[in-house]
């Protein structure tokens, strides 16, 4: 459906055509900015740290241990 749009505004007009190739190339090009900056930078930022509050370091070792299981660290 927004293939057939799209072809509609192109026959339109040839500004109109020429604005449509642009914003296609914008958005091909922002597109592929957004993979390339994941790549880069997706594993350091998609992992946040898995440690123990400092109130959480209060409790007893029990359940210390419990709190990082769950976290799925061992310790």
């Amino acid at each position: 459906m927004l293939v057939q749009k799209l072809e509609q505004y192109r026959n339109e007009t040839s500004q109109r055509k020429r604005l449509d190739e642009i914003h296609l190339k914008v958005e091909l090009l922002k597109y592929k900015l957004k993979e390339r900056k994941n790549k880069m930078y997706g594993k350091k930022m998609a992992a946040p740290k898995k440690k123990m509050t400092p109130k959480q370091k209060t409790l007893p070792k029990s359940l210390q241990k419990k709190i990082m299981a769950s976290k799925g660290k061992k310790k």
